[in-house]
Formats: C-alpha cells, sequence, structure tokens
C-alpha cells in the first residue's frame, strides 16, 4: 500500500469512529453513575449514595433539626412552669442570732432604762406553707398557653425537617446534574480530539488548510475548559450537598441516579387543599394563635383577685428546749389601681392576636402562589424535556449527516464542529431541564407539605422526585 493509501485508509478509520461516538447516549436516570472527575477511574474509592441515604442523614445529623427539638424541650418544661402553680411552696429555715435587748422608753415611762452591752443567743427553726387557692382562670390560661406554645415547637421541628429535606434535594440533583454535564463534556471532549486528528490528518495529506486544525484546536479547548468549569461547579454542589445533609468531610461520594419514574403533577384545587391542611408552618402559626387567645385570657383574670392560703411552723427560744408556735392566715389580694397595667395588656395581646390572623392570612395566601407556581413550572419542565429531547435527536442525526457529507468529500469540517457543538449544546440543555423538573417537583411536595410523614416520623415510603 503506498503512502496516499495508506492516509486515505486512516482518514477512513478515523471518520468511523467519529460517527460511532456521536450516537453514545446518555441516561440521566438509569445509567451508571456517570463519572465526575478526572481521578475516577477506580470507583471503590467513591461511596454511591443515594437521594433515600442522602436524606436518611439529614434527618439524623442535621443541627438545625436538633435546636428545634430542643426547642420543643424547652416548651414542653413551660408547661411543667405553669403546672407549678397549682402545688403548695413549703420552705423551711433555721436562724442563730447573737443580739442585745436595748429598748426606748414608752412615752409617760417615769424612768429611763440605762443601755447594757449585755447580749444573748435566740434560736429559730420554721416551716412555711402557702397554697394559692383561687386565681380565677390565671393558673389555667397559663397551663393551657404553654401547652399550645409546645405544640408550636412541635410543628416547628416538622417545618424544618420539611425544609431540610427540600435543601437535600435540591443539593442533590445540583450534583446529579453536574455529574452528567460532566459525562456529556467527556463524550464532547474524545469526539473533538477525533476532529483534531482528522485535521492534523488532513493538513499533512494537503488537503485541508491550517484553519482546519487551528478550529479543531480552539473547539477542543473550549470544552476543555467548560469540563473544568462543570467540575468546579460539581465541587461546590458537593459542598452545599454536605452542608444540607448536615455533615462535613465526608469521604469522597458519587451521587446515584434516581429512578426514572414519571412525573404524575397533581390536580390545583387538590394539590391546595393539601397544602393548606398540612404545610407545618401555617399549624405552627394555628397553635401561636391559640397561645395568644389564652394570653389575654391570663392579662383578663389580672383584674380579679387572689386568694392564698398562709402557714407557719416554728420552733425559737433564747434556750434550749426550743417553743414551739404556729399561725395560719387566708389572704385576699384584690387589685384595685396599678397605673393602668392591666388594661394595657389586655390591649397589647388583643393587638398580637390581631396581626398573628393577619399573618395566618398572608401565609395562606403565600402558600396558595407557591403551589400555582409550582404547578406551572413542573409543566414548562416537561414541555422544555419533550422539546429538548427532540431537539437532542435531531442534533444526533445533524452530526451524523454532516459527517456523512463531509466523509463523501460534500461537507467541511466547520459543518462538522457545529453540529458537534450542537450535539453538545442539546445534551447539556436536556440535562439542566431534567435536573429542573426534580427540584421543581421537590420543592412542590415540600410546599404541599408531603414531603416528609411526620405522623410516622419518616421519609414517605412512595416515590422521591
Amino acid at each position: 500500500m503506498n503512502m496516499l493509501g495508506r492516509k486515505n485508509y486512516f482518514l477512513s478509520l478515523l471518520l468511523s469512529l467519529m460517527v460511532f461516538f456521536p450516537y453514545q447516549s446518555i441516561s440521566f436516570a438509569s445509567s451508571p453513575v456517570p463519572e465526575s472527575s478526572s481521578n475516577d477511574s477506580d470507583p471503590s474509592r467513591y461511596y454511591l449514595l443515594t437521594l433515600r441515604n442522602a436524606l436518611g442523614m439529614a434527618v439524623r445529623d442535621q443541627p438545625l433539626i436538633k435546636a428545634a427539638e430542643e426547642g420543643e424541650n424547652i416548651s414542653i418544661a413551660g408547661v411543667g412552669i405553669a403546672k407549678s402553680q397549682y402545688y403548695p411552696t413549703l420552705n423551711g429555715s433555721t436562724t442563730y442570732t447573737r443580739e442585745t435587748g436595748n429598748f426606748g422608753p414608752q412615752p409617760g415611762f417615769p424612768f429611763t432604762i440605762p443601755e447594757s452591752p449585755v447580749s444573748y443567743d435566740f434560736y429559730q427553726a420554721q416551716l412555711s406553707l402557702s397554697e394559692t387557692l383561687f386565681a380565677f382562670g390565671r393558673r389555667r390560661a397559663q397551663v393551657a398557653q404553654n401547652k399550645e406554645l409546645a405544640s408550636a415547637s412541635r410543628r416547628q421541628i416538622e417545618e424544618t425537617l420539611s425544609e431540610t429535606i427540600l435543601n437535600v434535594e435540591k443539593a442533590y440533583f445540583s450534583v446529579l446534574r453536574d455529574q452528567n454535564l460532566v459525562q456529556v463534556d467527556r463524550l464532547t471532549i474524545k469526539d473533538m480530539e477525533l476532529q483534531l486528528a482528522v485535521a492534523k490528518a488532513r493538513f499533512s495529506d494537503g488537503v485541508a488548510n491550517g484553519y482546519d486544525v487551528l478550529n479543531a484546536r480552539v473547539n477542543l479547548s473550549n470544552f476543555h475548559l467548560t469540563e473544568v468549569q462543570d467540575e468546579n461547579h460539581l465541587r461546590v454542589d458537593e459542598l452545599a450537598l454536605n452542608h444540607a445533609m448536615g455533615v462535613i468531610g465526608r469521604s469522597p461520594y458519587r451521587v446515584a441516579p434516581v429512578n426514572d419514574a414519571s412525573v404524575v403533577i397533581p390536580d390545583e384545587s387538590s394539590a391546595i387543599s393539601q397544602a393548606l391542611s398540612r404545610r407545618p408552618d401555617l399549624r405552627v402559626l394555628n397553635s401561636q394563635l391559640r397561645a395568644q387567645e389564652q394570653a389575654i385570657r391570663f392579662n383578663q383574670a389580672q383584674f380579679l383577685p387572689t386568694v392564698t392560703l398562709l402557714g407557719n411552723y416554728s420552733f425559737d427560744s433564747e434556750f434550749f428546749p426550743l417553743v414551739y408556735n404556729w399561725s395560719a392566715a387566708a389572704t385576699v389580694n384584690v387589685p384595685i389601681f396599678n397605673g393602668f397595667l392591666n388594661v394595657e395588656q389586655v390591649r397589647q395581646s388583643r393587638a398580637q392576636k390581631r396581626q398573628q390572623i393577619d399573618q395566618r392570612e398572608a401565609l395562606r395566601q403565600t402558600i396558595v402562589q407557591a403551589v400555582d407556581s409550582d404547578l406551572l413550572n413542573l409543566r414548562t419542565d416537561a414541555a422544555k424535556i419533550r422539546d429538548s429531547s427532540v431537539l437532542t435527536d435531531q442534533a444526533v442525526k445533524n452530526l451524523a449527516l454532516a459527517e456523512e457529507e463531509f466523509r463523501v468529500g460534500t461537507g467541511t469540517t466547520v459543518a462538522v464542529s457545529q453540529a458537534e457543538r450542537d450535539l453538545a449544546r442539546a445534551r447539556a440543555g436536556l440535562v439542566r431541564d431534567r435536573s429542573q423538573q426534580s427540584i421543581d417537583m421537590a420543592q412542590l411536595k415540600k410546599d404541599m407539605g408531603t414531603n416528609f410523614d411526620f405522623g410516622n416520623h419518616r421519609i414517605p415510603s412512595g416515590p422521591l422526585p
């Protein structure tokens, strides 16, 4: 075989390889985990992280969830503090005193008693008991108020769980998107390397000019730059995922693709109804509103008297043995005037109740708007994925046609390069659209209050976004 024949054989072989590589497809759901860095040649070095495992670690390790749980413990302790007012108070004390007995004469006393430096001992031991018999609703209102605040704290845990799960899912799908984008970059780089080899061979053979080689090198450099940027985004999003899970410095891992289940967009009316009945933050405001109603009752009871029983039993004397004494008393404390303090407290608590009612209504409107926006985004995502899939298929066919025309001599390297860039852009767009659909579905479930099974305190057993 002469030199020209060997060159033509080499060109045919390279062009055949170029036709093969563009038809390699990327599966975004059920394919093996895409490579995410240039050092991924040994998969055993990486932990395969599934979405359910990531959510489980977040529920277990996220400090914000633990802080919310401690907030519930604080509120439960507040209930115990309020109930303590129903019990009597018992105090004990012992006293030793060394004192003198001098005293001034009474008016009209016929003579003056001289002062004496003589001192004597005085011993005393006593028990004091006090019990509030009637508070006319104060104690009952305080207990009820603290119970509602404890309920609000439990709902706050649910809100923290729901927000944490959303953050994990967003970060997880961002990492999965970046992994797939890196895979797209590497498939494109392989094709660009083949194009550069063809351009060099054609230039050496004298059938192409130096522009083809330069153009191929520029295209390859651009996609190398894109790969570097996508890998950096991958590392940044991995840090965001670690933060969302509540962990720091995990060993290297790659996220596993989520099963490609068809996205079912719920009906608008049912979605809004679920959101208004299940959203934890709305239930927090409902509990706080009920607690505020009890605060109003407590402040109103401040106008009423308080009946207290007091008892005292003591042993005291200047010398042993001590002698006992006891006393018992009932006290009625009637508020008469305190500078309109009680009046202003009632006015303040009623204004706070009206404020909370307005805040609840504002939140209800925000929930409705958020659910409607999520549904619109999901419908848009479905249309974009459909169009991106068609565009990707067309780009694959267009690249095959450009390469075939180039092989038979009717096409140019510029057309092949443009077709390759169009295919890379279409693949990347499809990756982003599918990732955005998963994120929007996670947002919808959070806005509906269905992304966590609060009754059983576990991640829902159904399909994840």
